[in-house]
């Protein structure tokens, strides 16, 4: 019988959204890409699902899909970013499972498991299991728990949804034992010591490859696959990773004839740990296995084509720390990157800090949830159906809010609908303080070197939009200066980013979009970027948009009322502004919430002031009166916003340029030919000008499709 090979690759991205505007942000760490889910697809999500093949002169001989091969997880949070910005990977990888079955779930957004309290753990694994079945369109036998992190809870909670198996290393075994064993009684016997028939695997001696039984307290079982160390090892961390022909040679020498060998890395490996691997990768699957006699399945497959001999007992453990967890939760000196002398004593209160505002929200969620839900929990973990878009708001809020607060109708919205009456409202707005807190826990906040880097930094400020809904609710006093305090004793690395106060004030606040920015954020595309102002923007759907505009010498001035309907909560903001431009990139306005009783009049005041031609100073004065107190410059932009807004404007003054060389060239054209035909050179003051002129025709008949426009362009061109 062949060697069966298992290459099991965990392909996973932390949500990288600002958890307000829920964009992801420039990361210039990046660079040249827009960010780090961007430049990885480049390097290895799309390189896996095209995976070349080349002869020895470098042409391509074949095209791999290595996900018809693998068995992997990707996990929830990616493939969102995936199905929305990438879609034909994320195609590829569903045509994959279709074809193979391959793909097995992942815990939602890679929590630590065993460091979750038991709700959070429940809802953590069904809003994984629901992405799965909702995306690849069949239900999850198997499911990866985040950094494989475990203990007999998490085993337990995963028997009691349904899986099958899991994953693990070989470092995470206790014992073993045969299933004939289980008849004995074990008593107090140590698992380590050989007592009732157990088998000491603890130093990472069990044999992989195979499905173990797990047994919990009630009789539930889960099976357990413990992948090859120091194939997998290698295969991650050698300094090119291994090549085809040694990862066959390798799992040949590990495995016994008719036996398994499985291997588990991150997907990330291939391609972009190490550049190419995604073509080795494809150069084992479909050419040196099948000449070596090794024949490559899924662990789907493995688990299903071999029943369990063994009974196995965990240790709490993952497979990237080794102080048990303690990588998540203590300076235990499991660190990625950092330079010497780094400590992660910050990692405690970062926790800590995280805890109090979850702990806060849960009380929250609990008291006014349950005067509002059936059953408040239920609906937390239904709440992914929304998430993903198997149902819609109204239609989870006809199933979960109680009759007694749900009014049939409502007029504060056209449709009439019930999603957006107060009771609605609040639920919705629970809901949604509940999945920020569940993402502030994205293992990523602790697994680095630093309180102040990029994945720590998200975590921070999921919990600023947890005291913001909180806050929208009245139920958050006190809850940031609490939170604060805890967070203040941790201390970044780096002298310059300083305590965690610090941090927070100088990375978590400016991130933070409320309806105010975004009204200012509108009124900056209105004075700065002359294309048509967005529909949606921070979050927010812009149902009603009034403005006038108005332009004296060099002021440009604009004056609005905004409507504002958050696209989570359901929550309307109604907000009047004013800004002008006073030249360059030098911006000053003013905003806040709506008031009819004075509106109509600061308004007028302020249109007469600018047909009266007062002074700026006077205006200044008049937007802070009248539109007061926010005020706001180009820093209000939202995140990641700013350059697109001074990208708009460079643009359209670069084609007031471009218009006016445009018409000087048609207006000199005679002469100009005149003067090439003469044989005079024509100096740069007069070069300069034609070319953008001819560049700027050239484009615009081309964007029109109008050839023989731009065939004329070029002729002219090379005349000149």
């Amino acid at each position: 019988m062949s060697v069966r090979l298992v290459v099991h690759g965990h392909f996973y991205q932390p949500p990288r959204e600002n958890p307000w505007a829920e964009e992801v942000p420039v990361e210039p760490s990046a660079a040249p890409f827009h960010d780090w889910n961007a430049r990885i697809t480049a390097e290895c999500y799309r390189p896996n699902g095209w995976a070349r093949i080349l002869d020895e002169r470098g042409r391509i001989t074949e095209v791999v899909d290595n996900y018809e091969y693998l068995s992997f997880n990707v996990g929830p949070t990616l493939l969102s970013w995936l199905e929305r910005h990438e879609p034909a990977v994320y195609a590829r990888i569903l045509e994959a499972d279709a074809c193979t079955g391959g793909a097995i779930a992942q815990g939602y957004n890679h929590a630590i498991l065993p460091l979750c309290d038991e709700r959070d753990l429940r809802t953590q694994l069904r809003w994984g299991l629901a992405d799965f079945a909702h995306r690849f369109g069949r239900p999850a036998r198997g499911m990866w728990l985040p950094e494989t992190a475990v203990n007999d809870d998490v085993l337990a909670a995963l028997a009691a949804e349904g899986v099958v198996f899991t994953i693990l290393a070989p470092s995470q075994a206790l014992a073993v034992r045969p299933l004939g064993e289980r008849g004995i009684d074990r008593g107090a016997a140590d698992p380590g010591a050989g007592g009732d028939g157990w088998i000491d695997v603890s130093d990472g001696s069990i044999a992989g490859g195979r499905p173990y039984r797990w047994f919990g307290p009630g009789g539930e079982t889960v099976d357990l696959v413990f992948y090859d160390g120091p194939i997998s090892h290698d295969l991650a961390f050698g300094l090119s990773g291994l090549s085809s022909q040694e990862l066959i040679r390798r799992v040949l020498a590990s495995a016994a004839a008719g036996s398994a060998v499985c291997v588990a890395t991150d997907g990330e490996t291939f391609g972009h740990h190490h550049k190419f691997a995604d073509r080795a990768l494809a150069f084992a699957f479909a050419h040196e296995a099948a000449a070596n006699g090794v024949r490559v399945v899924s662990a789907n497959a493995l688990v299903a084509e071999e029943t369990p001999t063994h009974e196995v007992r965990i240790r709490e453990s993952a497979w990237s720390c080794a102080h048990g967890v303690g990588r998540w939760k203590t300076d235990c000196g499991c660190a990625t990157g950092g330079e010497p002398g780094w400590n992660q004593a910050w990692r405690s209160p970062l926790r800590a800090a995280l805890d109090v505002v979850r702990d806060h929200g849960k009380e929250v969620f609990e008291r006014r949830g349950s005067a509002l839900l059936h059953d408040q929990w239920a609906a937390r973990d239904a709440y992914v159906e929304v998430l993903l878009g198997r149902v819609t708001i109204e239609d989870f809020l006809r199933t979960h809010l109680r009759g007694d607060v749900a009014p049939a109708t409502v007029a504060d919205t056209p449709q009439g609908s019930t999603a957006v009456t107060p009771a609605a409202v609040e639920a919705r707005t629970l809901l949604e303080a509940q999945r920020q807190a569940l993402l502030m826990y994205t293992s990523c906040g602790w697994f680095f070197n630093d309180l102040a880097g990029i994945e720590t930094l998200q975590v921070l400020r999921y919990a600023a939009r947890v005291i913001d809904l909180l806050e929208e609710l009245h139920e958050a006093d006190g809850l940031e200066s609490a939170f604060l305090s805890v967070l203040g004793t941790a201390r970044s690395n780096q002298d310059e980013e300083g305590d965690g106060l610090a941090i927070w004030q100088r990375h978590v606040v400016p991130a933070r979009v409320d309806a105010a920015r975004v009204v200012s954020h509108l009124a900056l595309v209105a004075l700065l970027d002359e294309r048509e102002p967005p529909s949606t923007a921070g979050g927010y759907q812009v149902e009603d948009h009034l403005r006038a505009r108005a332009a004296r010498g060099g002021l440009i001035g604009v004056a609005g009322a905004v409507g504002l309907r958050h696209l989570r909560t359901g929550r309307r903001f109604d907000h009047v502004y004013a800004a002008v431009h006073l030249g360059g990139l030098e911006v000053f306005g003013a905003t806040r919430g709506a008031d009819p009783s004075r509106d109509p009049a600061k308004f007028a005041e302020l249109a007469a002031a600018v047909e009266r031609g007062e002074r700026v100073t006077a205006l200044l004065r008049l937007i802070v009166d009248g539109f007061g107190p926010r005020e706001f410059g180009l820093e209000a932009a939202l995140p990641g916003a700013a350059e697109q807004i001074v990208a708009g404007a460079a643009e359209a003054l670069a084609a007031r340029f471009a218009s006016q060389f445009e018409h000087l060239y048609s207006e000199n054209r005679g002469l100009l030919d005149a003067l090439v035909t003469a044989g005079y050179p024509l100096p740069t003051e007069l070069r300069m000008p034609a070319e953008v002129a001819l560049g700027y025709r050239f484009e615009r008949a081309v964007a029109g499709g109008e050839l023989a426009a731009a065939r004329e362009v070029v002729v002219d061109a090379r005349r000149a």
